[in-house]
């Protein structure tokens, strides 16, 4: 999936309507609640998977970088007009460096707004749970 996905299925999870005014209002939302905060806990997981996956590609990519542009080159006409092996290696990794980079910011950035989204549920579920309870106290 893309940020864009991620974005927009956090954007579907948050999207909750937290007015209650019976009991059977915060059951049903803490049961809404419970399988939204399922699908986060799924989705960070998937995250983090992404994100791991993304470090690997990346070290596969420098280690192919570093193997195409090797330490001992020969010096020479070629050499002049090509650069020296050391300057094409450093400008590859840097570059590479600077996709990757902003790559898994992105992808970091989603899973916090994941993890935030996760404590705000926690929080409603707690807030949910109040009013259950001070809902049967004022009926007994």
């Amino acid at each position: 999936m893309s940020i864009n996905d991620y974005n927009d299925l956090l954007q579907e999870i948050a999207d909750i309507d937290v007015n209650v005014s019976s009991i059977a209002d915060s059951k049903h939302l803490m049961v809404d609640l419970n399988e939204r905060e399922e699908e986060l806990i799924q989705l960070r997981k998937v995250l983090v998977k992404e994100i791991h996956s993304i470090e690997i590609e990346h070290i596969k990519k420098k280690k192919s970088i570093i193997n195409r542009y090797p330490k001992n080159h020969s010096s020479g006409i070629i050499s002049i007009f090509r650069g020296s092996n050391k300057k094409r290696r450093i400008k590859a990794l840097k570059h590479l460096d600077t996709n990757v980079k902003s790559k898994i910011e992105a992808y970091c950035e989603v899973k916090y707004m994941a993890d935030d989204l996760l404590l705000q549920i926690k929080e409603m579920k707690h807030s949910a749970n109040d009013f259950i309870k001070e809902s049967l106290g004022n009926q007994l």
